[in-house]
């Protein structure tokens, strides 16, 4: 296992060590209630998190609600490790919020909802480095990030476990599990797929206004997003907290593009692993074919 400065554990599991995750939101979202009704996204980083996050937005409000990417991030859907329990006790009537959490890291309650996002390694990992290069503003050695990516050793821990974790719930009444793949190659299935398990009257008006339904199709492709949602963040060299960098976001957003940043030796060692770890899963068909 390599030494990752830029993890810290709490309760012996790697999070990011950055100065906007205090141990204190962490510990406290660890620990948090969901209130019957919720709405939980979970996920695993770079995995589809905030496409879906505003699938979710514009199904419930028909269209309407498409929020900062700031906004989104600690109001209308708070990412609890980021701000911890406060923002979501404040919302009024139906709530909404995300987390990075393995499942059996968080308090399950059966009258919410949770909906589990994962996509396949090659293109989590990548978009996970790249992600990490450029927020933190420093040089981050591909080959140590893999090395780190196969063990434990990364921030949010292994993404097998992660996804495993999920999985072994899958066939839980408040739980969806979400291709990305299969999101990414028909959206309008997805969406309505979501849309029912959020609720029948989310379905009814998406089934019943075929315009409704593209115009949250179009609000949601992965070119509108990358134009109307810049992430504004706190700058990680600076205390001050006027100090901020805006990044873009959203690289690529595309299936399959992940092995082209790999060598054929790294590519073939992360199938080999997840064929080990994943075996028997329905997932493993999804990415390579096998079961």
């Amino acid at each position: 296992m390599t030494d990752n400065s830029r993890v810290q554990k709490i309760r012996g599991f790697p999070f990011p060590k950055v100065a906007w995750f205090s141990i204190e939101n962490i510990e406290e979202t660890l620990d948090y209630a969901s209130r019957d009704g919720d709405i939980i996204i979970c996920s695993y980083p770079k995995t589809g998190t905030t496409w879906l996050s505003y699938i979710i937005l514009q199904i419930i409000s028909k269209g309407k609600d498409f929020p900062a990417f700031n906004d989104a991030l600690v109001k209308v859907i708070p990412f609890m490790e980021m701000t911890g329990k406060g923002p979501i006790e404040e919302m009024k009537g139906l709530r909404i919020y995300k987390h990075h959490y393995r499942f059996d890291m968080i308090k399950n309650n059966e009258k919410a909802k949770y909906l589990y996002i994962y996509r396949n390694p090659e293109d989590t990992l990548v978009s996970f480095y790249h992600f990490m290069q450029n927020i933190r503003e420093e040089k981050i050695d591909f080959d140590q990030f893999f090395e780190e990516f196969l063990t434990n050793d990364v921030e949010y821990g292994r993404y097998f476990e992660h996804v495993l974790s999920f999985l072994v719930h899958k066939n839980d009444e408040n739980l969806l599990l979400i291709s990305y793949e299969k999101l990414y190659t028909n959206r309008k299935e997805g969406y309505l797929r979501i849309a029912k398990f959020l609720g029948e009257e989310y379905y009814q008006s998406l089934v019943n206004d075929e315009e409704l339904l593209k115009r949250i199709i179009e609000n949601t492709s992965f070119d509108y997003m990358k134009k109307n949602l810049p992430l504004v963040h706190p700058h990680p060299k600076q205390n001050s907290e006027d100090s901020v960098k805006t990044i873009d976001f959203f690289r690529k957003g595309i299936v399959g593009d992940g092995k082209n940043k790999m060598s054929p030796d790294q590519v073939k060692k992360l199938g080999d692993l997840a064929k080990e770890l994943m075996k028997g899963t329905e997932v493993l068909n999804e990415w390579y074919g096998e079961k």
